[in-house]
């Protein structure tokens, strides 16, 4: 099949011959490589960081909160048998959050640590239901038994109170505190008691927040240490489909009694997901300045060519060669070099991204720099989306970075359009 004039002559320009031309043109090549790639590296790993966290989230968290409005939930049983009759509700739990002050208690001389974690009642049989917490999956030690004055804490807060299994912390309620204001408003003086908890288990939730910050512990108990009686705090409710949770939302709002409020898990972490969206795109737009510096380099190359075929260019307007004609050709050399650059941009990404994990563990055992410490991020892995699965990502960086590429040749291919036989053969 034989190729245009245009494209011809442009891919003979480009065959390599060992010359500055063709340095340039290499490094052009390669610059489009490594802007694509950059590219395509972050936004599958910033995607991948993205639903990971939001798996975890909802290890953590339901789809759905059912709550009633400044006050405790009374009459949760009802409420949840209405909330699970709607089919697209998969799981429904009570639960209690509250702020309690813990005092460990070493053995020996060794000074008690105080913290103030959050404390989360939950239904042992009902739990399973709505979350992973009490999966033997999570348990990193012990066992997921929360009866009886039993807690089961995050990681992180095991380890920074250096809880095992066995271990036993004092919780101070806000029960308590309420009783020794009523006390000295009564003119009396009582002593503050804690409740003896003893750890069982410790749970990891792939979760930073929450290994640090949460204990759990059984309904009743965290009834009794907010002295709520037989109501709850809410409801935890697991849809089918989580992306269901609104239209699921509003048609609980028009089954359940006037007064329950009802959040969505999206509601519940606004700041987080809108913080991780933010970023995402921020980076998006900073990175494609990546591929502008590399266009720069297309328009270096055509600039140097177009003065080095200068005679060429006025032989050609001297045949006939029409401006156009001249502009196509310079403007198919960017055209391909872009072509090239995204094609070997794209296996480049693949590459890494296939090997990220190799690769951070030699950067580690090459540096001693930990780039995604996992005691921070508390992932094993750094999380990547798949290139099958990054459509619409790969579509804009491809078309973008070809549009900038082939902008970048707009000029110099203009010039040589506008050279005229005379002043081109002036120069030899």
């Amino acid at each position: 099949m034989k190729l245009p004039f245009e494209l011809a002559l442009a891919l003979r320009y480009l065959r390599p011959k060992r010359t500055f031309i063709s340095a340039i043109t290499l490094i052009s090549i390669v610059g489009v490589t490594l802007g694509v790639a950059v590219l395509i590296i972050v936004m599958s790993v910033m995607s991948g960081f993205d639903r990971q966290l939001r798996e975890r989230l909802l290890d953590f968290n339901a789809h759905l909160k059912v709550t009633e409005s400044g006050k405790p939930l009374a009459d949760y049983r009802s409420v949840r048998d209405g909330v699970v009759a709607n089919k697209k509700v998969s799981g429904a739990a009570p639960f209690i959050i509250g702020p309690v002050l813990v005092e460990t208690q070493p053995d020996g001389d060794e000074s008690p640590q105080i913290f103030t974690p959050w404390v989360r009642g939950v239904d042992a049989e009902l739990e399973p239901t709505v979350s992973s917490l009490l999966s033997t999956n999570n348990l990193v030690a012990g066992e997921a038994d929360v009866s009886l004055n039993g807690l089961v804490v995050g990681a992180e807060f095991a380890r920074m109170l250096n809880l095992r299994p066995g271990d036993f912390l004092a919780v101070h309620s806000a029960r308590s505190f309420h009783r020794i204001r009523q006390a000295k408003e009564d003119g009396k003086e009582t002593v503050l008691l804690p409740d003896d908890f003893e750890v069982r288990g410790v749970f990891d939730a792939g979760y930073y927040e929450y290994n640090a910050s949460f204990v759990l512990a059984s309904i009743e108990d965290a009834q009794a240490l907010y002295d709520l009686g037989d109501a709850v705090h809410g409801l935890w409710v697991k849809l089918h489909d989580a992306t269901e949770a609104e239209s699921v939302r509003q048609e609980l709002l028009k089954t359940l009694p006037p007064g329950l409020v009802v959040t969505t898990w999206e509601d519940e972490n606004t700041q987080i997901l809108e913080a991780l969206m933010v970023e995402r795109n921020v980076m998006f737009f900073l990175l494609f300045f990546v591929m502008i510096v590399a266009a720069f380099g297309i328009t270096s190359s055509q600039i140097t060519f177009v003065v080095q075929r200068t005679p060429e260019i006025g032989t050609l307007k001297a045949l006939g060669a029409t401006g156009w004609q001249i502009m196509q050709v310079f403007f198919a050399q960017s055209l391909v070099v872009a072509l090239l650059g995204l094609t070997f941009g794209f296996g480049l990404a693949q590459l890494v991204l296939e090997y990220r994990n190799e690769f951070l563990e030699l950067l580690r055992v090459a540096t001693g720099f930990e780039l995604f410490p996992p005691e921070i991020y508390l992932f094993d892995k750094l999380p990547a989306q798949k290139l099958s699965e990054m459509g619409g990502d790969l579509t804009k960086i491809g078309v973008g970075s070809l549009i900038i590429c082939l902008l970048a040749g707009v000029i110099p291919a203009w010039n040589a359009s506008r050279l005229k036989p005379v002043e081109a053969f002036r120069h030899e």
